[in-house]
């Protein structure tokens, strides 16, 4: 769990794993330098299973904190929440059971959208399967859903760059693994007025990079993906 200057929402959102039907869990938390109540916050939960961890200064990016959480987990199976979001009680136990009962190594669920207070204002249920070449045209893994197992992680972190998650879900999905989802709502997406996910523009961009400069890609088919993940993505998903 990247944290930084999430005192508003970080303990509804570590009590939510807390609160987990299945148990057996370590959360690992890493503070980006936060300058408000965040490590006060943290520091009351006296449970073994949270581990905390402050950088010495801030990264400026999700993907340093992430990547130390990466360094530091020690299960064999590794989720992903922020600090402002939740999950929904079961959600550990229903997505392990439907991984392993299907032999399953990479997944993630359907997810409700609220606003800044708890409003709901939508939700996104992803397709069933997910390869590389669908992933290339619709980021359609959220990232607060996610579980994989340790081995397709091992050795693999996220890029330092904007949208960091779906960088690092195109590495994983090209070494011919595919995503499998749950039809089932079992988490909640906090988006704020500010974020990310609410400027489109940005994204964009942010894509754009993925693209041409982790992917790789050629600049005709970069433009071809962009226009595709405006149309189908930005203008569908979110509207």
């Amino acid at each position: 769990m990247p944290a930084y200057n999430c005192g508003r929402f970080i303990e509804e959102s570590i009590n939510s794993v807390i609160y987990q039907t299945h148990q057996k869990w370590e959360l690992i938390i890493v503070d980006d330098c936060s300058s408000d109540n965040t490590a006060n916050l943290v520091e009351r939960y006296k449970d073994e299973r949270i581990k905390y961890f402050c950088l010495p200064e801030n990264s400026g990016s999700p993907s340093e904190p992430r990547n130390v959480g990466l360094k530091h987990a020690h299960g064999d199976y590794i989720a992903f929440l922020d600090s402002d979001d939740l999950w929904h009680e079961e959600k550990l136990e229903k997505q392990l059971d439907f991984m392993q009962r299907n032999n399953f190594k990479f997944s993630c669920t359907a997810y409700s959208i609220v606003d800044s207070k708890g409003n709901l204002k939508s939700s996104y249920t992803p397709p069933s399967r997910v390869d590389y070449a669908q992933l290339l045209t619709n980021n359609s893994i959220g990232c607060l859903t996610v579980i994989l197992h340790q081995d397709l992680i091992d050795g693999m972190f996220f890029p330092n760059c904007g949208h960091e998650d779906f960088a690092l879900w195109l590495k994983i999905l090209r070494k011919s693994n595919v995503v499998h989802s749950l039809n089932t709502k079992l988490a909640t997406y906090r988006r704020m007025e500010n974020s990310v996910s609410s400027n489109k523009k940005k994204l964009i961009l942010f894509f754009w990079n993925i693209y041409r400069n982790e992917e790789k890609i050629g600049l005709f088919k970069t433009i071809y993906l962009c226009f595709r993940y405006f149309v189908n993505v930005m203008w569908f998903k979110y509207k």
